[in-house]
């Protein structure tokens, strides 16, 4: 264990001391720690970059890696593998109670966890709304705002959600649909994924006069019809334009 004496100081001519709030410990027993279950996934070219950065100076006692009662690392995992690789001691310091929601919470005050870390970290949990989201992620490769916005009731609190565990997909039939159409799309249209034209196939989801086989049928002979637009007014008005094409029935309206 690295001992830390308590330092005199003197603050306008009165004496005062530091006050030890953590002891770092040090050990090569590697085999004490492990991995907290949902913690973020160790990323490699990260960790050889570290490797590198610690076998040349190796500064790991000033930072030691966190971890709780059960030597779960909840901060560190990357110095951790990074220093039992090169057979370097461990540098930790205790800390009692930390589980999966205070690791969020540091990583995110850090701004170093990312959506996708939140994400994993619930499907490791085994949390049935997250290992949809993942597998619809996987499959129609949207975004996850995006995916977000089609498969649930949408808000800017949705993003929040998704880190603290909260995430409900209330309208994965809607989501499961748009994204099979934005399939047939996709050899088309470049701009698939675009935030207003994923919107403006919401709008036509919501129409229930809106045939999409039709649509499909008139993009066949008008593929180079469908370009960027600059938002989604703009993206339904030239979907109507394609939609409506020598069509000699009533025109259907779009908005």
């Amino acid at each position: 264990m690295l001992h830390q004496e308590n330092a005199p100081m003197t603050t306008e001519g009165t004496q005062v001391r530091d006050v030890v709030v953590n002891q770092v410990y040090r050990t090569t027993n590697y085999e004490r720690f492990s991995i907290l279950y949902g913690n973020r996934k160790v990323n490699l070219l990260h960790l050889n970059r570290l490797q590198k950065s610690i076998s040349e100076s190796d500064l790991t006692e000033s930072n030691p890696i966190l971890v709780n009662e059960k030597f779960e690392i909840i901060d560190g995992q990357h110095r951790f593998e990074a220093c039992k690789k090169l057979n370097k001691p461990i540098h930790y310091i205790l800390k009692m109670g930390f589980g999966l929601k205070e690791v969020q919470r540091l990583n995110a005050n850090g701004k170093n966890w990312k959506m996708e870390d939140s994400i994993n970290s619930y499907c490791e949990l085994g949390m049935d709304e997250y290992l949809y989201f993942k597998s619809f992620l996987a499959q129609y490769k949207l975004g996850i705002v995006n995916s977000l916005q089609i498969l649930s009731t949408w808000d800017s609190a949705k993003l929040e959600e998704v880190v603290n565990g909260h995430m409900k997909l209330n309208n994965k039939a809607r989501g499961e649909t748009l994204g099979k159409w934005i399939e047939e799309i996709k050899p088309i249209y470049k701009g698939y994924s675009r935030r207003s034209f994923i919107s403006a196939m919401m709008r036509l989801y919501a129409n229930r006069q809106f045939n999409f086989k039709q649509l499909m049928a008139k993009l066949q002979y008008q593929q180079t019809k469908l370009v960027d637009c600059t938002d989604t007014k703009g993206y339904l008005t030239l979907l109507e334009e394609i939609y409506n094409y020598k069509e000699r029935s009533e025109r259907l309206r779009f908005f």
